[in-house]
């Protein structure tokens, strides 16, 4: 009787389904992918989590390429996209010529049906041929790629190193036995987060060997793998010397901002279309302080409502460039040229300053139309229509600052971006603000600001020359 009971029990591990994991593969065989995504990039940021987090810990070997922080990586995107026909655009992860998939709501749609179709896969290479893991080479992996493999990584800082040892180190479930076997050619490091969009993947343990960092979790310590957006106290962690990140490849930081609010702020061009308007209403009701009050508050209303749509627009347009990566770097570099230009236009106007000038001021053939308009304006909500309409006039020679601060943004959610948005342009139109409510307590006559800025515009303009000079030179050595 007993007997005839292990039977059915044994017979019924063969009969009942036994439930796979969303990401499941059959672990007899590797099944390896390349991966292309860039840190910063917000589609990245939905997909990264899932490709270099939950598929190597089902035993899928990842095969990462960051562009935009590993600069060396970003011509392999397009070997890849024209070898594989999976264009250019990021994230993309390629098994082969037949099954690649680019975008983050592509991949999302279809990397569960995708895997659970592939039993085993070799690893693509740039030339459009493959090779199975087990006799892929790493040492001749092209750029700096980052192998995946369960709870571990291995990250390529130079030329060289064992292949057979690398693999071991990243396939060997006795990974105790493979570190004691090269004992004498290892140093042990501080264990650092690597860089996802949208967060950081830590470790536990490293190493750096031949050319190579391996770093991986100890499930023995009970430490695993964790995803997490980095907090206050995350920052404080140590880093590696061999991660090789200095503050000036991270970037200023958002402050970088207010920098640039700051230029456009002391921006000649928009301070004299603001007094010509100012001029305007005073012609009409020079005596109705409180008419003057609010024509102006409702006119610089206006900028700050039409300037904070084109920044949603500017970062919008960003974002659908970044997807674009090899363009979007060239588009960068760029812009930062055109900062460096944008300064010696302004410096130009302090040494040698003529009125209108290109890039930097108003052309004199608006001006009259300008000033004739302006001096049209005979009640609040005409200021507030000629408020939103006299952006156009101002974009000429305000939009540099805006266009590279909506660069800086666009690597955050839309969502996210709106508050800097908001700062960006409050800082815009806050001298705007002062000077109204100065006019209209009778601290200053307009005319008396018109003559504080004929004095000073050279000043102004060198001000502004030398803040988009430290941008552009920030943008171009990759501090920003």
């Amino acid at each position: 009787m007993k007997a005839k009971i292990y039977l059915s029990m044994l017979l019924s591990l063969f009969i009942v389904p036994i439930q796979q994991p969303f990401f499941h593969l059959n672990s007899k065989e590797n099944v390896c992918a390349v991966y292309i995504t860039g840190v910063g990039c917000p589609h990245c940021a939905q997909v990264d989590p899932i490709i270099l987090g939950k598929l190597p810990r089902d035993g899928n070997i990842i095969i990462e390429y960051e562009i935009y922080k590993q600069k060396g990586n970003a011509p392999l995107i397009m070997e890849y996209g024209g070898n594989y026909n999976s264009g250019l655009g990021i994230p993309q992860i390629i098994f082969s010529k037949d099954k690649h998939f680019r975008g983050d709501k592509s991949i999302l749609k279809n990397i569960p049906d995708a895997l659970k179709e592939i039993n085993s896969n070799k690893c693509p290479l740039k030339d459009g041929s493959s090779v199975a893991f087990t006799e892929l080479d790493l040492t001749t992996l092209p750029g700096k790629p980052k192998i995946w493999k369960g709870e571990r990584v291995l990250i390529k800082k130079d030329e060289g190193g064992d292949n057979a040892i690398l693999k071991e180190l990243l396939t060997t479930e006795d990974l105790s036995t493979v570190l004691g076997k090269i004992k004498f050619r290892f140093r042990v490091i501080t264990p650092f987060s690597v860089a996802i969009s949208g967060g950081n993947i830590y470790f536990d343990n490293a190493i750096e060997l031949d050319g190579w960092v391996f770093q991986w979790n100890s499930k023995n310590a009970g430490v695993h793998l964790k995803m997490n957006l980095v907090n206050k106290d995350e920052k404080k962690q140590i880093e590696s010397p061999s991660q090789k990140i200095t503050k000036k490849q991270k970037g200023l930081g958002l402050h970088k901002i207010f920098i640039l609010a700051l230029a456009d702020t002391v921006n000649p061009c928009a301070l004299a279309v603001f007094l010509l308007f100012l001029v305007g209403i005073m012609s009409h009701d020079p005596e109705r302080g409180r008419k003057i009050l609010l024509a102006g508050a409702a006119f610089v209303s206006a900028v700050y409502v039409c300037y904070f749509i084109y920044g949603l627009i500017i970062v919008k347009l960003w974002q659908v460039v970044q997807a674009l990566s090899t363009i979007r770097l060239v588009i960068y570099r760029i812009l930062g040229c055109v900062a460096i230009l944008l300064g010696f236009f302004h410096l130009k106007d302090f040494f040698r300053y003529k009125p209108g000038g290109f890039a930097t001021e108003m052309p004199m053939g608006w001006r009259g139309k300008v000033k004739k308009m302006m001096l049209g304006i005979t009640s609040i909500r005409g200021a507030f229509i000629m408020g939103a309409f006299v952006t156009i006039f101002l974009m000429p020679c305000t939009m540099g600052p805006y266009l590279i601060a909506g660069g800086i943004l666009s690597a955050l959610d839309l969502i996210k971006a709106i508050p800097w948005l908001l700062v960006y342009n409050l800082i815009f139109i806050l001298p705007l603000y002062c000077i109204v409510l100065l006019v209209y307590f009778g601290l200053k006559r307009v005319q008396d600001i018109f003559g504080w800025k004929e004095r000073n515009v050279r000043r102004l303009h060198l001000i502004v020359g030398f803040i988009m000079l430290f941008i552009g030179l920030s943008i171009l050595l990759g501090w920003i």
